[in-house]
């Protein structure tokens, strides 16, 4: 490849190849040698080495992404111009984002050892389910917190909302939050009546009003339609089922640190299946929400503007090959975009929205890949559509 078709899209997109694949290089080595029933404790009865094998593993994970995490968060981004944050400024936050994740990942393991050996399997089960739950609240209640509210964007909303109004699409509640990542995308929380939408301060600021309303309809036509639903349910489901799957394989289980440790071996490559298979629905609700709008009389100029500036805020890729984005991007290509009918099963935002329910079962590719790699706040609300 040559130094004019490294683009910023293109390297993150080797990056993240590069620290997934270094991930699920090992967790395969692990199984297949059988490495953590040789260098962990069997023992199924509670003990401090418990603990400490466990911590000892959330910073190997920590040392191993941090080189990529470096380049992803920080090199990238100011050899590109995505960032004029410093490098003190985005170490800080880097490090309290990763400690305090790994500290999850170390909460949920530790509660998924104990009630497997108190309660079997089921035991581990409702853990699993547990950590999801805390997951899903954790997000709600992070976007909450950083919310902002100015006259300005008020009036901005108003008038995108009126413009909304005349496409007869029902909107649920919203929030603008602050941030810091040029790439934060915001997106959907809670659910019922007290479903949200979130949008990025930036997209207030530099949009117009136009393409603040298609963005906006868009996220509610996945709330309406129930594709956002389907997401949630299916990125849940998915993770609980591969937790399962996993601890029947050779040696792993819940009742012992080693066993578990086989356990989250077999999830990582679990989650790499999904990396793999998850996109296509996501990329399949982002079509139907296209045709859905046009339907709605939103004009077919209007909703490709939308996306193309959406495109210049993330990696800025028009266009990709085919091959390149069924396998790595569940967000489709500006260049994609017809809002023609699209057919196939769809599930809004399911690829990424599986990533980040599998921090509840120790999942190390959640901030592996490409779009997020180094970018704390977009650890917790990966980018969407």
């Amino acid at each position: 490849m040559t130094k004019t078709a490294m683009t910023y899209a293109r390297a993150r997109l080797w990056l993240g190849i590069c620290g997934v694949g270094s991930l699920v290089t090992i967790c395969t080595v692990a199984l297949v040698w059988g490495m953590p029933s040789h260098w962990l404790s069997r023992s199924t009865s509670f003990s401090l080495s418990d603990l400490s094998e466990l911590s000892v593993l959330a910073l190997l994970f920590i040392a191993w992404l941090a080189p990529f995490d470096f380049l992803g968060g920080y090199r990238l981004p100011k050899r590109f111009l995505k960032s004029e944050e410093s490098f003190s400024t985005w170490l800080v936050r880097y490090f309290r984002a990763a400690i305090g994740q790994s500290f999850l990942f170390l909460v949920f393991a530790c509660l998924i050892l104990g009630f497997g050996r108190w309660f079997g399997l089921r035991g581990a089960i409702s853990m699993v389910v547990f950590g999801i739950g805390f997951c899903f609240v954790l997000q709600n209640q992070s976007m909450r917190f950083r919310r902002v509210e100015s006259h300005s964007e008020s009036n901005k909303l108003l008038d995108s909302l009126m413009l909304i109004q005349s496409w007869q699409i029902f909107v649920p509640n919203i929030i603008v939050v602050r941030h810091r990542d040029i790439g934060f995308t915001g997106g959907i929380i809670g659910f019922g009546n007290g479903a949200t939408i979130v949008i990025p301060q930036a997209w207030v600021e530099t949009m117009s009003q136009a393409e603040l309303a298609t963005v906006i309809a868009r996220r509610a036509i996945a709330f309406n339609s129930g594709s956002y639903y389907r997401g949630l349910a299916f990125a849940g489901v998915w993770n609980l089922v591969g937790f399962i799957v996993c601890t029947q394989l050779p040696n792993a289980g819940v009742d012992s640190v080693a066993a578990l440790v086989n356990t989250i071996c077999g999830f990582t490559l679990w989650s790499f299946l999904g990396l793999l298979t998850l996109p296509t629905l996501s990329r399949n609700a982002s079509l139907q929400i296209d045709h859905s709008l046009s339907q709605h009389g939103t004009p077919k100029e209007l909703i490709l503007n939308a996306a193309d500036s959406f495109d210049q805020m993330q990696d800025g890729e028009h266009t990709r090959p085919r091959w390149i984005e069924a396998i790595f991007h569940p967000v489709p290509s500006v260049g994609r975009r017809d809002v023609r009918p699209q057919q196939g099963p769809a599930a809004w935002n399911v690829a990424r929205t599986a990533l980040f329910f599998s921090w509840a079962c120790f999942g190390v590719l959640s901030r592996a890949v490409h779009c997020n790699v180094g970018r704390p706040e977009l650890w917790t609300m990966l980018p969407i559509d």
